[in-house]
């Protein structure tokens, strides 16, 4: 076999071992998507029902910025170890939402030596009190995302996960809030919290969405 013979062999031997190039994004897509859960977008962001931004959580190196529909900001939310710090836009320090045993928030003061709110486990939900231990509300799962009731058991909200949408809802099904950001059910569960003020509920849901683990250096 002459020497141009043999080259000519060799690259046919090597063009048709080689994958198609219609096969390589079959596999990267394949890749991509393989993960158990998808990260938040760069920006959660929560509408009502005639379509409004009312607030938005924009993501930043050491934590959050809580912003209203007209970009004005409301809060700061900043990782301190594991224990998130709520400010306020001059960064005056508002609160803390520390993580306890058992899976529990705890929210403090700006001073950090009293405990404002506890939201702790209870069964697969969860159960919200105040400084002196009383009930303010509960949280269970249900087929279509979460129910809010208040201590006397009354429902006050709904969280519906339907269609790449997450809604918080009137116990009669209007809207009072929406996102199409994957966020879990039990955390947009807080934003029904109406005795705590907005920093405090996004705080919670910002804790529960996104813990201290995956966050803080």
């Amino acid at each position: 076999m002459t020497f141009r013979a043999l080259l000519l062999s060799l690259l046919l031997t090597a063009a048709c071992s080689r994958p198609s190039n219609s096969e390589a994004p079959s596999t990267q897509t394949q890749a991509a998507s393989a993960g158990d859960e998808v990260p938040l977008p760069g920006k959660l962001k929560f509408k009502d029902a005639d379509d409004r931004e009312r607030f938005s959580l924009k993501p930043k190196d050491d934590g959050a910025k809580l912003v209203d529909g007209d970009d004005r900001e409301l809060a700061r939310f900043k990782w301190k170890g594991t224990a998130l710090k709520v400010s306020g836009p001059d960064d005056t320090a508002l609160g803390y939402v520390l993580g306890s045993a058992g899976g529990a928030l705890t929210v403090r003061d700006g001073a950090q030596r009293q405990v404002l709110y506890t939201l702790a486990r209870q069964g697969s939900g969860w159960r919200l009190t105040d400084a002196k231990g009383a009930l303010l509300y509960t949280v269970s799962s249900d087929d279509e995302g979460a129910r809010i009731q208040d201590a006397s058991g009354t429902e006050v909200a709904r969280v519906k996960v339907r269609e790449g949408k997450v809604s918080l809802r009137e116990p009669g099904g209007k809207t009072l809030l929406a996102t199409k950001s994957l966020v879990r059910a039990d955390a947009a569960a807080c934003l029904a919290f109406e005795k705590l003020d907005l920093p405090f509920r996004v705080a919670l849901l910002h804790q529960l969405q996104t813990p201290p683990s995956e966050s803080a250096p």
